[in-house]
């Protein structure tokens, strides 16, 4: 059955119902982590004055706490299972996943950032050679293939938008088999997590405008609709797994 948005969204705020209190403190417990983390590099960028030494360094250091937040990211949507599952739930599941090969999430993460360099990479590229050159066509170009590359990109993180849920999903699983059964889940179902995402612009600007308090709600309402999302691809929402193994 291919749920609707409505459907989605209804049934998620009755699941995250007594729950709101643990998804906004674990949502907010893993920003406190990855800030503390950054805040050493951030400000020794500042007092030096961002020279570029510093800057590398915190570009790097910036990017292996991105990909350590990944697995707590994982550990936080094993909560919202949980929620819609009807499970018990506790705070520290956030760091589960730390003992279940976390190195899988960050190499997922390591190449969906591949994958989206790659797309806007050409556009990026012509359009810089164009300003440096006063060169209108390359910038016109440019200004293109960087649109191109940003529809291409949308399509990409849309097609392998259920990787980590795969591996939370299935602990035995290696990355390239997630990115296969991801892209095989998503077959035809483009258009419907396009749609709901783009559902929730009203709200996400709603909380940014309240100084970011209002995303405190908003982030675990869109989490706890993107697991219901999955439940429904593969079928458990109507008890039919009709989730397709690919490895064989």
């Amino acid at each position: 059955m291919r749920h609707t948005s409505s459907e989605l969204k209804r049934l998620s705020r009755e699941q995250l119902n007594g729950h709101w209190g643990i998804a906004i403190g674990a949502n907010l417990l893993m920003q406190m982590i990855t800030s503390a983390l950054l805040m050493p590099f951030y400000f020794l960028l500042i007092l030096t004055g961002g020279r570029t030494v510093q800057y590398i360094t915190y570009m790097i250091a910036a990017f292996i706490i991105a990909a350590v937040s990944i697995v707590i990211q994982c550990g936080i949507l094993r909560m919202y299972f949980g929620f819609a599952r009807g499970e018990e739930v506790s705070i520290g599941m956030m760091f589960t996943e730390f003992s279940k090969r976390p190195f899988r999430y960050m190499l997922g993460y390591l190449l969906l950032m591949l994958i989206e360099m790659v797309c806007i990479m050409p556009g990026t590229i012509c359009f810089s050679v164009g300003l440096v050159g006063g060169t209108f066509l390359a910038i016109a170009i440019g200004a293109a293939l960087y649109l191109v590359g940003m529809v291409i990109m949308i399509i990409v993180a849309l097609r392998f938008s259920q990787v980590f849920i795969i591996l939370l999903e299935h602990s035995e699983m290696g990355v390239m088999e997630a990115f296969h059964r991801s892209a095989e889940l998503m077959e035809g179902n483009l258009g419907r997590l396009f749609y709901i995402e783009l559902s929730f612009i009203g709200l996400a600007l709603l909380g940014l405008l309240s100084c970011g308090i209002g995303m405190l709600w908003v982030t675990p309402y869109m989490m706890q609709v993107s697991v219901n999302f999955y439940r429904s691809l593969t079928g458990e929402l109507d008890g039919t797994e009709n989730y397709v193994d690919v490895s064989q």
